[in-house]
């Protein structure tokens, strides 16, 4: 069975930025905190397309865009 499941990626990366700036959080702590390089969260803030998803994931938990397992 074949699903077609469709990611507003821009609005979900606009709601990250959103969200790290109302914490208070720099792009270097937030790397610190999702285990991430500085530019890695730089790359992810500029959609740009050489970012890993784990990564991405990453982010988007310590923003609390994603479950928390």
């Amino acid at each position: 069975m074949e699903r077609n499941i469709q990611l507003d990626w821009k609005a979900l990366v606009k709601e990250a930025i959103k969200r790290r700036k109302s914490e208070k959080i720099t792009q270097k702590q937030l790397a610190m905190l999702a285990g991430v390089s500085g530019p890695t969260v730089t790359r992810f803030e500029k959609q740009e397309e050489n970012i890993t998803l784990k990564s991405a994931l990453a982010i988007l938990k310590m923003l609390g865009l994603t479950k928390r397992e």
